[in-house]
């Protein structure tokens, strides 16, 4: 039995979690929204209901915020939201000189993490900041609890960092491992390199030798529909060379900061990057793995297109047509509409879940809960713990006694 790259890849937590239609994101999203609404509401009911008991005040005395009936945050707004936090993770990972794979894992844990929970539940700087530590023991860089929280500001502790970690770890549903398109698309570039040399072994089936793909090549047109050109060796290069520059551009910000990976494949992605780059190339590049007259081909270049419109649509995208003019003008919008969305925010926050060094020293192993520990959870942990320990003898064997024991 020979195994495909495609057969590793559905294999993977990625394929087989965290990949879905576009109907499917928008119904998760949707509901996650619902439930952290309901939540919130019922969490600030709580609180005003407390507090009028407290201080005694009946209805007429309660302030017009207190009447108000909370007005949580959309599944579009949340979405905005985690674009956003997504762009601070990016400027985090260049501030601290990460490598690209650490930054682009940090951004897909904050992505998928925000899949299942949402904005008003858990506050965005902690949890990237925290899955940016993560990302970074995940892609073995590892580094100090300390050092790093004094790279996140003045306000951030390494009791910060590590307070949400085993939560983001969970909702991750402990899949740490994400597959990037970088090597990908690496890879695709020196073989094209080697197709312009005439080096490249055409594949068993090939009509063309590998001497006809490199003239082929030579007289591609610099754009999609224009008229075919006349280049050297050099010059293609060089034009293969920029491709790859623009692309390797485009995995690192436009395509990190979309639904791409939970849409698409690493090899979708990276050749949808291509495409943007040098559509021409590109194109020609797949006719040399699958004939243009097979139906396969007209399905993935239908796939990669559809892939290459969704990284275009961010802001973050430009191309040779559009101006440095029209980036800031996006740019610009896109920080006055985050402005009131990150105001709407503060007034519908889940009050349960705010602070959340608390939140896991209560959830600690064993905690005390008002003064005495909870009977119940003690003895289901004391059960789960015996029930992990006679698992781990059965595999490893029991403890090894100490000299002068186990007589």
């Amino acid at each position: 039995m020979k195994l495909t790259e495609d057969d590793i890849y559905r294999s993977s937590t990625q394929y087989r979690n965290w990949s879905f239609t576009p109907a499917q994101l928008t119904a998760q999203r949707l509901k996650t929204n619902q439930q952290a609404s309901e939540r919130v509401k019922a969490a600030v009911a709580r609180q005003r209901a407390q507090r009028a008991r407290q201080s005694q005040l009946d209805s007429a005395n309660t302030s017009e915020s207190e009447r108000n009936e909370v007005v949580c945050l959309t599944p579009e707004e949340e979405l905005k939201l985690v674009d956003t936090f997504c762009d601070v993770a990016q400027k985090l990972g260049d501030f601290c000189n990460y490598p690209a794979e650490i930054t682009a894992t940090c951004i897909q844990f904050v992505r998928r993490f925000y899949l299942f929970n949402s904005p008003m539940t858990y506050e965005g700087q902690n949890i990237t900041r925290t899955a940016m530590f993560i990302a970074n023991k995940a892609e073995s860089h590892f580094l100090d609890v300390e050092v790093f929280s004094s790279q996140c500001g003045k306000n951030s502790t390494a009791e910060k960092i590590l307070a949400p970690e085993y939560l983001i770890i969970q909702a991750l549903r402990y899949n740490l491992d994400v597959k990037h398109p970088f090597r990908a698309l690496k890879g695709g570039h020196l073989e094209l390199v080697e197709l312009a040399r005439g080096n490249l072994a055409t594949l068993p089936n090939a009509s063309q030798t590998a001497t006809e793909l490199q003239n082929e090549m030579l007289q591609l047109p610099r754009k999609a529909g224009g008229p075919a050109v006349k280049m050297t060796g050099p010059e293609l290069e060089k034009r293969l060379g920029e491709a790859y520059g623009f692309a390797a551009y485009i995995l690192k910000t436009a395509a990190l900061l979309t639904d791409s990976y939970f849409l698409y494949t690493p090899s979708q992605i990276w050749l949808a990057a291509h495409l943007l780059a040098d559509e021409p190339v590109t194109l020609f590049y797949l006719s040399t793995k699958i004939p243009p007259s097979h139906p396969t081909y007209s399905k993935l270049v239908t796939t990669i297109r559809a892939c290459a419109t969704l990284i275009s649509s961010h802001r973050s995208y430009r191309s040779d047509r559009s101006s440095a003019e029209e980036k800031d003008i996006r740019d610009q919008q896109a920080r006055e509409e985050i402005k009131a969305l990150v105001k709407k925010l503060r007034q519908c926050r889940d009050p349960d879940k705010v602070d959340l060094v608390k939140l896991n020293q209560a959830q600690k192993r064993d905690a005390v809960h008002e003064g005495g520990l909870e009977e119940n959870k003690a003895k289901r942990r004391k059960l789960q713990r015996e029930g992990y320990e006679k698992e781990a003898d059965g595999f490893w064997g029991p403890d090894i006694a100490k000299n002068g024991g186990g007589k």
